[in-house]
Parts: structure tokens; sequence; C-alpha cells
């Protein structure tokens, strides 16, 4: 692993700050690009910040920042359901990635790498996930992310510049977004849940681990093409929502209600997408980064769920 400069996409966001803190951490020269104002937080670890407004711009600043460095690691893009539109959502998650590769490219950077989403799997899988398991993305945002994936690698045929893609999956940490503070807040107000006889198995994992990977990902000199990124160990749904409980302070009955019942009234109610990752498996084979990186998770997701839940009290 080697040193280098490095430019993060996206670095105010959740995962993108996690990447540049630990890069820094590294002592890595990394440029924080950013969307932000002016004002916002300084993003720690970062050596200079650059705001390049909509990266999906044709008169976007990234080509001058980009000059001279080494490694992209391309974090910036709407995360699950945050998009307003499905436009946005596309400007976001393919036009900027296509735009970030070409730049890239043309700046004779050596690996571009792409943060996209194990959801191009779909929201649940009978077997275990691997890194060529057939794409199955099932909604806009999984879509979306897979597209992206397709139009950068198109983009650097013939270039210079190596691609890596790294798929999380849900990832969790102080400041995630999404269903596990929605999942805590609904902890708080109701005390009984029909959700007991849930049986599955899902993959996370924890924000810093997956920074490290990314690091990792990054300054290899060599990498897999695709990488998934989770802990080896997956956890069930009444486990999750048990340490979710027990990091909040709350407690919490899980009734074991048919779990037919329930997804009949998931889909009756229009929620039947959202019920299939709540209550399906997901599970993911992270052999591949351990062999050729070397690389483990080490926060046990358990540990990373109760940190979130005390940030949610």
């Amino acid at each position: 692993m080697r040193k280098s400069g490095v430019l993060v996409t996206g670095a105010s966001g959740f995962i993108g700050r996690a990447v540049v803190r630990h890069l820094g951490a590294l002592g890595c020269h990394v440029i924080a690009v950013s969307r932000g104002r002016s004002s916002a937080a300084p993003i720690s670890g970062a050596a200079r910040e650059v705001r390049a407004g909509d990266l999906s711009a044709p008169d976007s600043v990234l080509r001058d920042a980009m000059r001279g460095v080494n490694v992209v690691v391309h974090a910036a893009g709407y995360a699950h359901r945050a998009a307003p539109d499905h436009t946005s959502l596309i400007a976001a998650n393919v036009t900027a990635a296509a735009r970030v590769a070409e730049i890239a490219a043309s700046c004779g950077v050596r690996r571009l790498v792409l943060i996209s989403s194990a959801a191009v799997h779909g929201k649940s899988a009978l077997g275990v996930i691997t890194e060529i398991a057939p794409i199955a993305s099932d909604d806009a945002y999984a879509v979306s992310k897979f597209e992206g994936e397709m139009v950068v690698r198109a983009t650097l045929v013939g270039a210079k510049t190596n691609l890596a893609i790294v798929r999380p999956c849900a990832v969790v940490g102080p400041g995630c977004a999404g269903n596990i503070p929605r999942l805590a807040r609904l902890i708080m107000r109701v005390p009984i849940l029909p959700f007991g006889a849930i049986c599955n198995l899902r993959s996370f994992i924890a924000i810093d681990d997956l920074a490290a990977l990314i690091a990792h990902v990054a300054l290899s000199e060599r990498s897999p093409e695709v990488l998934l990124a989770a802990h080896r160990t997956p956890i069930s749904t009444p486990d999750l929502i048990r340490t979710l409980a027990h990091g909040l302070e709350r407690k919490v009955f899980l009734v074991p209600i048919p779990v037919s019942w329930l997804g009949a009234a998931a889909k009756c109610s229009g929620h039947g997408r959202q019920w299939q990752s709540f209550s399906g498996s997901f599970r993911a084979d992270v052999g591949l980064a351990r062999h050729a990186l070397g690389f483990d998770a080490r926060t046990p997701v358990l540990d990373a769920l109760i940190a979130t839940a005390k940030c949610l009290r």
C-alpha cells in the first residue's frame, strides 16, 4: 500500500467524511470535494477543501482540483430514497459519475474508486451474495447505482485510469441515515412490535470499517474491480431491533406474529418492497476483500448499532 494524493467527492456526506478522515490519518494529501456552502463545518483530515457545486454540470470546477491527483474516490450521490425525484437521482448517481470518470481519465488519474451499493443485487437473496452474483436491482435507487457503474466502465474504456467498484451493504454508525434511525424512532414510540417471528440474516458494515476498506482499495497497487463491503457476521432483524433498543435504553417486546401475515399487510399497504428488505435475508461473502487485500471488518455490527442508537437517544 502506498500513500498518495487522493481526491474524494461527496466529502461532506456520511461516507465521504469518514473516508477523508481515514485517508488523512494515513498521511495522504486529501482534497475534499463537496457541494456544500463555504460556511459548512471543516472536513477532518482534508488538506484542501473544494466546493464544486453540481458535479453533473459542464462548468464543474472539478478538473482544476483533480490535476496531479493519483486516486479519486467518488462517494458523491444520492443515498437510498433521498432523491427528490427520478431526474435528480439519475443526475447525481449516473451523470455525475460519468463526468467524474471522464475528468479522471483526462487528468491521468491512476485509479477511480466508485462507491456503489450492494442493493444492485436486490433487497433479499436465498443464498450468499458474491461479487459475481446476478444483478437484480429492484428499485430506482439500485437501478441508478448500477447504471452509474456501467457508464463509468464505458467512460474508462481505453483510458489508463483503473476502476475499482465498492458495493457496501447497509452502513451503520453514528450519523447514518435511512432505515436505522427510522427503526430507532419506532422503538422509542412503540415498545411492543410484531417482528418476533422473523428468521433472517442480513449483512451490515460499520462506517469506520467501510472507510478503511475504501482506503485499502484506493492505495493498494492492485485491487479487484468489484468488492462487496460487509462484516463477515450477518445479524437477524430481531437482533437488530433488540440491539438498537439496548443502545436507546428502551425495553422492547417482540411478538411472534407470522411473517406471512405481516408480508401480506405490507403488500396491501404498498410497502411490499420495504418489507422484503426488512424481513428477507441478504448475506454477503466478503472473502474476496480478505484474500485480495488482507482486509477484514473489525467492528462488530452489534457494537456499531449500539453506538448509532446512543446518538439517537
